[in-house]
């Protein structure tokens, strides 16, 4: 699974000139989190509710109500962006995506095309649908390993079709007798128990299960 097919593509933006409080009302009217701050079109930086929280904030506490107004109204995004942010490409596997999230500890990154122009936006919470998805993809899967030439193949697949067992994917690895493969077939919607011995009736090495 890539990261295209599941970030957001329709990204709200601002632009690193824009003052502070057009990002803070971006952020609360349309729910978000994260607003990637752009410049000539292409990603700049990325300002967080919690780059927001910090600037509305001051971190003198002698400032003034009307003061700290004054300086919010004022500043721009491009003053608490962050700049630079980790990103990635549209074509990248959603493994990557959660490595970075997880090595970096961040839950939101920028997608960028060959010409850094900001494509979409994967947070955290795109990474848990995928990786959901991905858990009832596999759930009914099984494995059954056999011994075999590779001229054996299209006979063992009429075999699996015949017991309507669905073949999802097929791994091969050497065996110690050179003329002779190890085929991994990963099946579902099989009883892999029956699958075993209707091979070894035909006269198919199954190796027993791991």
């Amino acid at each position: 699974m890539s990261v295209g097919r599941w970030m957001t593509r329709n990204v709200i933006t601002v632009n690193q000139t824009d003052p502070v409080s057009l990002a803070f009302e971006l952020l609360l009217t349309n729910d978000i989190r994260h607003l990637p701050v752009l410049s000539r079109g292409k990603l700049a930086g990325i300002i967080t509710d919690r780059d927001l929280h910090e600037a509305l904030i001051p971190s003198d506490p002698s400032h003034t109500h009307r003061s700290m107004y004054h300086t919010v109204k004022n500043i721009k995004a491009k003053n608490i962006m962050t700049p630079n942010p980790i990103s990635i490409e549209a074509d990248a596997p959603i493994d990557r995506a959660a490595q970075i999230f997880l090595d970096r500890k961040i839950d939101c990154l920028p997608v960028k095309d060959e010409k850094g122009r900001l494509v979409g936006i994967l947070t955290s919470t795109d990474i848990l649908k995928a990786f959901l998805e991905l858990r009832e993809i596999l759930g009914g899967i099984q494995k059954i390993d056999i011994i075999m030439e590779t001229n054996e193949y299209e006979e063992v697949l009429q075999v699996l079709r015949g017991q309507k067992a669905s073949v999802v994917s097929v791994g091969i690895t050497s065996n110690n007798d050179l003329k002779r493969t190890v085929f991994s077939f990963r099946v579902k919607d099989t009883n892999l128990e029956k699958l075993r011995s209707v091979l070894r009736k035909k006269g198919y090495s199954v190796l027993p299960e791991n």
